[in-house]
């Protein structure tokens, strides 16, 4: 159940938001409200999933025109071809993002995942790459408002259950990468120079990939970048200390000494290996 006031402002929206979509539609409640871990900063996110929506000047207009209590509206990306697109303002002091996301992609996608195939798109919105993984995340996490043709309900059946071809290739693959690192020439060379720039690309590379296999590990899926250490914190299976090592690892004391960055790679290499111990454990195919 949403929140009372969340509810409210969603009831209002449904009209205009129904109004973005050219034929066959499904409206659903995303983001935090969703999730239960909205604070004070949370925005309201909407997503309406079409095969088809109205351009993105025509759904500014549209946004303006609705309410005087509307400031800021203003729509993104490309309208064809539709892959995703948005618009975004601000009503009655909240934020509201509405997702208009192409249906068929997101059938396509929840297939790939089912399959193992596991994709990452470079973009600015999101700090680490976004996953097409992160879509079946989305999908079991939402509260449909409208799904006349029942489509939200079918993507949520299909994701119900963690695929498990989909858990084995983000753990070999992230596992791999993140043990890439660790030992290498450059990165130690870059350790005695004291290149704290460099270094500190290195262990947030290697973090979010342990980040990747441990959600995999636990069989459950990736929200995205955002409250990472909460969502952390609610994985069952997690080496020890975990939260407290992360955040040693990406805020180690300065000054950034070589004698630091040892220290700092001493401690993910420590991390590495005890994922990597919890993978060799978990059954006898594991991981690389």
């Amino acid at each position: 159940m949403m929140p009372e006031a969340i509810a409210s402002i969603v009831a209002e929206l449904l009209p205009l938001v129904r109004g973005f979509a050219r034929g066959e539609y499904a409206i659903a409640l995303g983001g935090a409200h969703a999730k239960g871990t909205a604070d004070d900063e949370s925005d309201v996110d909407l997503y309406l999933f079409a095969n088809s929506v109205l351009p993105t000047e025509e759904r500014t207009r549209m946004v303006v025109a609705f309410s005087s209590e509307v400031e800021g509206a203003y729509s993104w990306q490309d309208d064809a071809p539709f892959p995703d697109t948005g618009t975004d303002f601000h009503f009655r002091g909240r934020r509201i993002e509405c997702w208009l996301r192409n249906a068929e992609r997101v059938e396509q996608t929840i297939a790939e995942c089912q399959q193992g195939v596991v994709k990452r798109g470079f973009v600015t919105w999101t700090t680490t790459g976004f996953y097409n993984h992160c879509c079946l995340s989305d999908v079991k996490a939402m509260v449909p408002v409208e799904d006349p043709s029942g489509i939200i309900a079918r993507w949520k059946s299909q994701v119900a259950v963690y695929p498990g071809k989909l858990r084995e290739t983000i753990i070999n693959q992230h596992l791999a990468a993140a043990g890439f690192w660790p030992d290498n020439f450059h990165y130690m060379s870059a350790i005695k120079r004291g290149d704290v720039i460099y270094t500190s690309g290195i262990v947030q590379q290697v973090v979010h990939n342990l980040i990747q296999v441990l959600f995999a590990l636990n069989e459950t899926y990736f929200s995205g970048d955002k409250q990472l250490a909460q969502a952390l914190d609610h994985l069952p299976r997690q080496p020890p200390r975990l939260g407290e090592r992360i955040t040693s690892l990406l805020l180690p004391s300065p000054p950034a000494t070589p004698d630091v960055l040892r220290q700092q790679r001493e401690a993910l290499r420590s991390l590495l290996h005890d994922v990597r111990s919890m993978c060799a454990d978990r059954d006898s195919d594991g991981c690389a």
